[in-house]
């Protein structure tokens, strides 16, 4: 494996080569996957510091929903991430 994006990935609780792989193969960068994290947050939140449960939820499934190799935990970490939280 040479793909640096997912070498990062696999340092992530719970994030197995399979899933970075999966994960890289649908977002080849980590940009594109941040985006992908905005597209699911409310129109009306954008541009506050606000975020709904339902939005946050649903970016902490979103790598699982896309892909059986992605467990629960690691599209939950990934998001952590991501978003620098905890």
């Amino acid at each position: 494996m040479s793909d640096i994006f997912a070498l990062q990935l696999m340092q992530v609780p719970q994030v197995t080569e399979e899933a970075a792989l999966a994960v890289t193969s649908l977002y080849p960068t980590l940009l594109s996957l941040a985006k992908a994290y905005t597209m699911l947050v409310s129109p009306l939140l954008i541009g506050t510091d606000v975020t709904s449960d339902g939005d946050k939820r649903a970016q902490e499934k979103m790598l699982k929903n896309k892909s059986d190799m992605v467990n629960a935990g690691a599209s939950k970490n990934i998001f952590k991430l991501i978003w620098a939280e905890g």
